[in-house]
């Protein structure tokens, strides 16, 4: 038995910890390591030493073909089997995930570190792997999560890792797979908590990728519980399509509950390690579902119902708790820590309702998933069938490893649920140009914006430099104001080293023209630009942002207006133009930029089309009396329609922006050489 050392003497009564502010002794538990499972492999696949073997294999695949990235244990993968499609590899850097992906779907395993996407490829082709149908993955989430987040600061702070989580750049590694591949369709899910890291910037950087890689790109923020999973638990879905091709979000189907999960399985108690315990009879749909595949002689055998030990404070606690109730409902002596912080440090669940998000923590401990009724926490089958793993799903590893696999897995029911969609959109045939009006939201835009454009003059003039001295000296003045004082301005300093070399004289001139606003951070902007990249603008997002006060937004018009790329310029003008579009009077920031993407037509949200929508922000559709009559989107726009705001769900895309699109989704074209619409968040 391992002890656990405290490094403090602790008292041994709430009393005396009171007195001396210190925690109570805590009552030691047995470490049980438990067994270690190597799930079956499946006698279909070849030996990965033997290339001719693999390379028959592979070209015998039917069906459209995938492969799965940062997979896992498997989740995303057997949802997307059970749609249909024939996942070839499973590759991740954790060998208990590999092991038990490859047993299960019988897939070839590839053990290793994605980062190097080339000695990726280059695997893939020795086994004969040139092309899919659809590249999914889940990139590590762990960086982008809240607890990710805080987990690494904690981390920092000791020294014991990196400022900088490595984990989170391997979205590019992701992207580069692609870009080798050139699947028909990608997909990609990640926690919600995405669309606000680095400001939106990894979400933004993901999808201009994609569209750089001639893919029109749509993102969703699903949740499980409406695709049968009988837990709270959201994804971030990102989907990109070739052109032609046409995809739709999938509907919501009957809720389960926690009892609909787990109701029907053996009775146990803590510390339970028997691997192998006799099962009766399913009993809700769900159970059904569930039990769907096990062979016939397993049938009477359930797996996997393992649990851990109990302490005998917990078993205290756990027997005071009702369903639904949490640590804040426990008696002062039994609360080992703050209930203002960790008020739901325990949390026993309800038949009736749904769970907590499995995550990994659950590998740590499993406090936050007490069983609805007997006073343990969650076996590793239950957890398992909680996310919608069947009973034939066997994991590999320890006791802990199986709780982490399952934890950091996608439940395969919402995986299933997009993946039939995906399914549909790759056997349609390709659609030409789009049917239907000739005149689309877009055309109505820039139609409008011919007649009524503010002729901001560093929009056109194709510099980078110039937007950037532009924007920050002169984005809040009057637009007849910075058409007089900007071409001074630009004279003033060229170009950054311009600017560096003679900031004192720079500044006192602009300020003789009483521009004094954004010139302290112009100065630092055009240093980082001369010390960093030789005096030339950097016409990489990603670059643009890592330079001091370049935030998303200036990126981005630096991008579209002086690079000529296709991407959204989001600001609050742009993004109130897309809430009162979706009929809601605000959204999210990475949803507005969906939207004005899908808005911006099979060309893309290019400088005429963001050009047009922030005029139209600053002219028409202002933050009061915003005139409707007058704009030319109307038509398209759920606000204006019914008169008044609109509490649209916020999981769908309004009716009429969808129909404003319609066309979009359908339209040809070599993805090469036209641009297709661009998704990013901020």
């Amino acid at each position: 038995m391992r002890i656990m050392r405290a490094t403090w003497p602790m008292p041994d009564s709430p009393e005396e910890a009171d007195r001396q502010n210190l925690p109570v002794r805590r009552p030691l538990v047995r470490v049980l390591r438990g067994e270690y499972v190597h799930p079956p492999v499946r006698a279909e696949i070849p030996d990965l030493d033997n290339l001719a073997a693999v390379r028959e294999w592979v070209s015998r695949a039917s069906g459209p073909t995938a492969i799965d990235l940062f997979c896992g244990a498997g989740g995303l993968s057997l949802g997307l089997h059970d749609a249909g499609f024939r996942v070839l590899v499973g590759a991740d850097a954790d060998s208990a995930s590999v092991t038990t992906h490859s047993a299960n779907l019988g897939s070839l395993g590839y053990l290793g570190d994605l980062s190097d996407s080339r000695a990726f490829l280059r695997q893939l082709r020795s086994w004969g792997i040139t092309r899919v149908d659809l590249v999914a993955g889940g990139v590590p989430c762990q960086p982008f999560s809240r607890a990710g987040r805080s987990k690494i600061r904690s981390l920092v702070d000791r020294g014991q890792r990196p400022a900088v989580d490595p984990r989170a750049g391997l979205w590019r590694s992701f992207v580069e797979i692609v870009r080798g591949l050139r699947p028909r369709a990608v997909l990609l899910e990640n926690v919600p908590d995405l669309t606000a890291w680095n400001d939106g910037a990894v979400l933004a950087g993901v999808c201009d990728s994609l569209t750089d890689l001639g893919y029109r790109a749509d993102a969703m923020l699903l949740n499980a519980y409406d695709y049968g999973v009988p837990q709270h638990r959201s994804r971030l879905v990102i989907v990109g399509i070739r052109p032609g091709m046409t995809f739709s979000w999938p509907d919501t189907a009957e809720r389960a509950t926690v009892r609909d999960a787990i109701g029907d399985l053996p009775v146990v108690g803590p510390a339970q390690r028997t691997e192998k315990l006799p099962y009766g009879r399913p009993g809700s749909r769900l159970q059904k579902r569930l039990r769907q595949g096990v062979v016939p002689i397993e049938s009477a055998w359930v797996y996997d119902h393992i649990t851990r030990d109990v302490r005998p404070d917990d078993a205290e606690a756990f027997a005071l708790l009702g369903q639904g109730q949490t640590y804040a409902d426990l008696p002062a002596h039994l609360q080992r820590y703050r209930s203002d912080i960790f008020d739901d440090k325990y949390k026993r669940l309800c038949w009736s309702g749904l769970s907590r998000s499995i995550t990994a923590h659950i590998a740590k401990d499993g406090y936050w998933y007490i069983h609805p009724e007997e006073d343990r926490t969650l076996s590793v089958r239950e957890a398992a069938r909680i996310q919608t793993f069947p009973d034939w799903f066997r994991f590999a590893g320890r006791p802990s490893e199986r709780y982490r696999q399952i934890g950091n897995a996608v439940p395969p029911l919402l995986a299933e649920a997009v993946g039939r969609r995906l399914a549909v959109s790759l056997s349609e045939p390709s659609r030409g140009r789009p049917r239907g009006p000739s005149a689309s939201a877009r055309t109505a835009l820039l139609d409008w914006h011919r007649d009524n454009s503010r002729q901001i003059p560093w929009r056109h003039s194709g510099s980078p430099w110039d937007v950037i001295i532009g924007e920050r000296c002169l984005g809040r003045v009057q637009p007849e104001t910075a058409r007089r004082l900007f071409p001074e301005v630009a004279a003033a300093m060229p170009e950054p080293q311009a600017l560096v070399c003679s900031a004192d004289e720079v500044t006192a001139h602009l300020r003789g023209l009483h521009i004094r606003v954004g010139l302290p951070a112009l100065v630092d902007i055009a240093q980082a630009i001369v010390d960093r990249h030789g005096g030339r603008v950097p016409d990489s997002t990603d670059n643009l942002r890592e330079l001091p006060h370049v935030g998303e937004w200036l990126a981005s018009a630096v991008a579209v207006y002086g690079w000529g790329r296709r991407t959204v310029v989001l600001d609050h003008g742009s993004a109130r133009v897309a809430a009162r579009l979706r009929g809601e009077s605000r959204c999210g920031r990475w949803q507005a930029r969906i939207d004005l993407g899908r808005l911006a037509g099979k060309i893309g949200p290019d400088a005429a089309f963001n050009a047009a929508v922030e005029d139209l922000a600053a002219t028409v559709c202002t933050p009061t009396s915003p005139r409707c009559a007058a704009c030319p989107l109307k038509r398209h726009c759920v606000s204006a329609s019914a008169g008044e705001r609109l509490a649209g769900p916020a999981r769908h895309v309004a009716s009429a922006l969808t129909s404003a699109s319609d066309a979009i989704a359908g339209s040809g074209g070599d993805a090469e050489e036209e641009g297709l619409a661009v998704c990013a968040s901020s």
